[in-house]
């Protein structure tokens, strides 16, 4: 952690407007770089945990999300992220400085739909802080010309918050370029691409998990999935890079008893809490990197969506029915799991990257929502007590039924 007697004052006249954001690079000596839908980004960061995370979560590569090779050169770069991490008493003792001394009118964001945050205007440029009331560690994004400053805590959960912000930043302009989020997860099985859309609790990770363990299986992503669909040609999904959140039960059906146990890098406690509950709220956050570590479950890059499953989980149960959907029934379930352009998780586009507007970005997530309709698609009722390998045969049924030929 860098020294505060010496970086503090060096940051106060940078928000200040009295040097540029160069001048904090002596304390930012850890580098990588991403590429994010053709933007390059230069991440200099105090802390290589900030980088290690940046490098796990954007692993396996994508065309949207990648890291460039450690031993690459790295050309184009186009902006820079640097991320300074202070004791959370020296990052509120700065939040409290732009508050006292910003200008203008305060616009209210909200960075997720549990951090409200809010712009603040100082020479320096424009200064976003999480809320002081909002019960989450207080963290300052400078954003100027070409680049953006971090400064965050120095606890292990707040270094991650630049990977989370270079996600955010890759999201928006993978909206511009046509892609669009499903409430969704994905899966490959024998070579064939599935996509899992539902509310939460439906059993959407649970089941893409269980498909991705078969013999000629992938896991693709958990709960956010991109499409994008051209005239003619079968949709395509790519992951919104995140952690996969798994309860004990899940993970005790799935065959992995032990994974309390796991080192991973966001560890969390299931000692006293609802952690072998299907629906509890205490989970494991498990990037797929590590899934693939902990469990061999290979890792997709793309897929293309040939079945689409709308999943129900039955407490309890030993349940199993599958059933073909008509293609109107699918556009409206769909249509009410489409993030783009209303997310209700990554509420807003904070950082002001799109372009688009809300109207365009609402007809492109019609068109989406349309071919995914037209793919074959069916809803599945299976149990908590039901056989994975019960459950994942019947999907594959699936693919011989008649719907899967339209």
């Amino acid at each position: 952690m860098p020294a505060a007697d010496q970086v503090i004052p060096v940051l106060d006249a940078f928000l200040a407007g009295d040097t540029n954001a160069a001048s904090l690079d002596t304390w930012c000596t850890e580098k990588i770089t991403v590429q994010l839908s053709g933007l390059t980004i230069e991440v200099l960061a105090s802390t290589s945990t900030a980088t290690t995370y940046v490098q796990r979560l954007f692993t396996p590569p994508s065309n949207l999300w990648s890291v460039v090779r450690p031993n690459a050169a790295a050309t184009g770069v186009t902006a820079t992220m640097r991320c300074l991490a202070l004791s959370r008493a020296h990052v509120s003792a700065v939040a409290e400085r732009v508050r006292s001394r910003g200008t203008g009118a305060l616009r209210p964001a909200l960075m997720h739909v549990g951090a409200p945050a809010t712009w603040h205007q100082m020479p320096g440029g424009p200064v976003l802080l999480t809320d002081p009331d909002a019960g989450i560690a207080p963290q300052l994004i400078v954003r100027h010309p070409g680049s953006f400053t971090v400064i965050t805590c120095d606890d292990t959960d707040a270094t991650m918050n630049a990977a989370r912000h270079l996600r955010e930043i890759g999201y928006r302009r993978a909206e511009d370029d046509g892609w669009v989020c499903l409430h969704a997860s994905a899966a490959t099985m024998d070579g064939r691409g599935i996509l899992v859309v539902g509310d939460s609790g439906a059993g959407k990770s649970t089941l893409a998990l269980a498909l991705a363990a078969t013999a000629k299986g992938a896991f693709l992503s958990n709960d956010r999935t991109l499409i994008t669909a051209s005239p003619g040609a079968a949709p395509q999904a790519v992951a919104m890079p995140g952690p996969i959140r798994l309860n004990g039960g899940t993970l005790q059906a799935l065959g992995y008893a032990s994974a309390e146990q796991w080192d991973l890098t966001r560890p969390q406690s299931t000692m006293n809490t609802d952690w072998q509950n299907f629906r509890g709220s205490n989970k494991l956050h498990i990037l797929p990197s590590e899934w693939h570590e902990r469990t061999g479950t290979p890792l997709a890059t793309t897929l293309t969506v040939d079945l689409v499953v709308f999943p129900q989980v039955i407490q309890g149960s030993q349940d199993l029915h599958l059933q073909a959907m008509h293609p109107e029934s699918a556009r409206e379930l769909l249509g009410a799991q489409c993030m783009s352009p209303g997310d209700n998780i990554y509420v807003s586009d904070w950082l002001g990257i799109r372009t688009s507007s809300p109207d365009d970005l609402a007809r492109k997530g019609s068109r989406v929502v349309d071919a995914l309709a037209d793919r074959p698609a069916v809803s599945l009722r299976f149990g908590t007590r039901t056989p994975y390998t019960a459950v994942t045969e019947t999907v594959r049924a699936a693919f011989s039924s008649p719907a899967s030929s339209r």
